[in-house]
């Protein structure tokens, strides 16, 4: 028939089509498998490499530093630490009655002594390098200038004892909030040293009683109270109006007078010596760890004396029974 080899070639040509199409479907699956293991074993690889780099820990030990004695830049009772805006770190000595400022690595950079100060028990740096020191025999905070010159003494209307704690902080705006422990009262005053408002804290709106007995400031002028015996931390407004509280969860459940608020979190030292509790801004808990390791074993008796955070992210601890200063970084 004439139209047959035209038809044999079309029947040929269909079969060589199918043939190529069944051969381009098989490499197109050998292919597509090739890369599922491919892509499978790189994502196992970067498991693998991911998980060899875990996370940093969320406080992690620097190093420590601190040299006893009672000459400029020595320590021999240091009684309180604060940090200033660039991370330079100030300490008081009731021993030697000097005030130290130290670089962030403990290189001393400027001493300076005041024969009032014969028992300071709080220190703080306002945003422009004023130092704040509270003496408990005058009931007085004392001002000085950033070199160390005498500026201004502000002096309590009340009557202090042995037993008795005076606490300073300042917030950005250069308000001043005074508490004088025994008082059970917070004092209120100007940047220009003017009292405003003295008020008695009280934990919520039905009045239940604080015990406080540090202070501390947030740059935003709102004042933290530590009350240790009901193992809390208290936030208020800047003129006394209660807001949130905070509860430590572990350690011995109360609190030392070791207390620092910071732009990253609030902290506070157990009772027992060696557990650190902290918070986030918000007032959420964030951890409660065991600085036991540095600073020794966990019967000694309390060796975190104060706490300072610096805008570094360095939580530092001052131990005064050892007369050293020890360095976190804090990795939230």
């Amino acid at each position: 028939m004439p139209g047959a080899p035209w038809v044999a070639r079309d029947g040929l040509a269909r079969e060589i089509a199918s043939r190529a199409a069944r051969e381009i479907s098989l490499a197109a699956i050998a292919a597509v498998l090739a890369l599922a293991w491919v892509t499978g074993g790189c994502s196992h690889s970067e498991a693998k490499v991911e998980a060899s780099h875990p996370a940093p820990p969320v406080v992690s030990y620097i190093g420590r530093w601190g040299k006893k004695g009672d000459g400029p830049g020595e320590l021999d009772r240091p009684t309180c630490i604060a940090a200033d805006s660039v991370g330079k770190v100030y300490i008081a000595d009731a021993g030697s009655h000097f005030v130290h400022k130290f670089d962030t690595d403990g290189t001393p950079l400027l001493s300076f002594q005041e024969n009032a100060l014969k028992n300071p028990q709080s220190i703080t740096i306002d945003s422009g390098g004023a130092i704040y020191v509270t003496e408990l025999s005058s009931t007085s905070a004392f001002v000085f200038f950033p070199n160390g010159d005498r500026y201004h003494q502000v002096k309590l209307k009340t009557h202090a004892n042995n037993e008795d704690l005076l606490s300073v902080a300042v917030d950005d705006g250069g308000v001043i909030q005074i508490l004088d422990a025994e008082a059970n009262r917070v004092f209120t005053y100007t940047p220009r040293f003017k009292l405003t408002k003295s008020w008695m804290p009280a934990a919520n709106d039905s009045g239940s009683g604080v015990r406080a007995r540090t202070v501390a400031a947030a740059a935003d002028g709102s004042v933290y109270l530590l009350d240790g015996d009901a193992g809390r931390v208290l936030k208020f407004t800047s003129d006394g109006h209660f807001v949130n509280e905070m509860k430590a969860d572990g350690g011995s459940g109360r609190l030392s007078d070791a207390f620092a608020v910071s732009p990253i979190g609030i902290f506070a030292a157990d009772a027992d010596g060696h557990t650190l509790h902290a918070w986030s801004p918000d007032g959420q808990p964030k951890l409660d760890i065991d600085l036991a390791p540095e600073l020794g074993e966990s019967g000694q008796t309390a060796p975190v004396s104060a706490l300072a955070v610096s805008p570094r992210k360095e939580l530092l601890v001052l131990d005064a029974p050892e007369s050293r200063v020890l360095r976190y970084r804090i990795n939230f």
